[in-house]
């Protein structure tokens, strides 16, 4: 199973944007609400716990700052459905990540658009921009 041709169907379905950069990555502009957009990548890649194949969903929400409460940040990722705040190259980013092997189009779709709300929410409510 191809699951860039699941995230290009997705971006498709959803009037996003897809760029497909190579055969592990792409990027999707997801529409949020009419007048925003949030940029999400997805890689496929080995992992390095299981070495099985799998999908990371990325998008960043703002730079890394000490002022960043990462405690409230860490207790939020309890109430996420797919979702984890991650401190990334100087980037506080939203990821959902799953086994290639087993995943459905229906939670690929879930996870894009799930890492797309969340990113946009707290860009917004911690930097007060659309930045990404």
């Amino acid at each position: 199973m191809n699951i860039m041709n699941y995230v290009e169907q997705y971006a498709e379905q959803i009037g996003g944007q897809y760029t497909d950069y190579d055969h592990t990555k792409s990027v999707v502009v997801v529409p949020i609400n009419g007048s925003r957009f949030q940029t999400v990548l997805a890689v496929s890649q080995t992992s390095a716990v299981s070495r099985r194949d799998r999908a990371v969903f990325v998008s960043k929400v703002c730079q890394y700052s000490t002022a960043l409460d990462l405690k409230n940040l860490m207790e939020q990722n309890a109430s996420f459905d797919y979702s984890k705040f991650v401190l990334e190259d100087g980037y506080l980013k939203v990821q959902a990540s799953c086994l290639a092997s087993n995943v459905t189009e229906d939670q690929v779709k879930e996870m894009i658009q799930e890492v797309a709300q969340l990113a946009d929410h707290y860009e917004l409510k911690l930097t007060g921009q659309d930045i990404h």
